[in-house]
């Protein structure tokens, strides 16, 4: 049901994804465009629920993620959301700076800003979020059962259809 799914606008969508992790990089669900599906907190308490969330990226213009010697078993972490901003070319400039597990035991290191900032340029950008939220398990993330009993992929693709017909 598309109800179990919302859109966030103003000042809701402001430091939504700061301390969420991607799970999936999505090509499939948006023409021309680029989804980023996260496990995104309720608050900055460390014990906080999680709940699904969806970046979406529409007409997109350009990426840039920089995965040198990174191992991305799990995800990666985004840990500032940087003011989005605008291109000369008029498109939308979004980006954040992340944690990627790096080099052969894959511990988690902060690199520095130039080799962990990733930007995603498009011309609108949207943020869809499911309205439950649930605990985190031992790795602080949602397993794959839970965040789609959150919200199901199709009501997200739903909800994203009424958005961007």
């Amino acid at each position: 049901m598309a109800e179990e799914v919302v859109v966030l606008d103003g000042a809701e969508r402001i430091g939504i994804a700061q301390g969420s992790r991607v799970t999936a990089i999505r090509w499939d669900v948006l023409p021309w465009g680029l989804v980023l599906d996260l496990d995104s907190p309720l608050s900055e308490t460390a014990d906080t629920e999680l709940r699904r969330v969806w970046l979406c990226f529409h007409d997109l213009g350009a990426v840039t993620w920089p995965f040198q010697e990174a191992r991305v078993p799990t995800g990666c972490w985004i840990v500032v959301e940087f003011p989005m901003e605008t291109t000369s070319a008029g498109l939308l400039s979004y980006s954040f700076s992340t944690v990627l597990p790096v080099g052969a035991t894959g511990e988690p290191v902060l690199r520095d800003r130039d080799k962990d900032v990733v930007e995603i340029q498009a011309r609108r950008f949207s943020v869809l979020a499911s309205r439950a939220s649930a605990p985190p398990n031992e790795q602080r993330q949602l397993d794959w059962e839970t965040r789609t009993q959150l919200a199901s992929d199709a009501s997200f693709v739903r909800l994203l259809r009424e958005i961007d017909p």
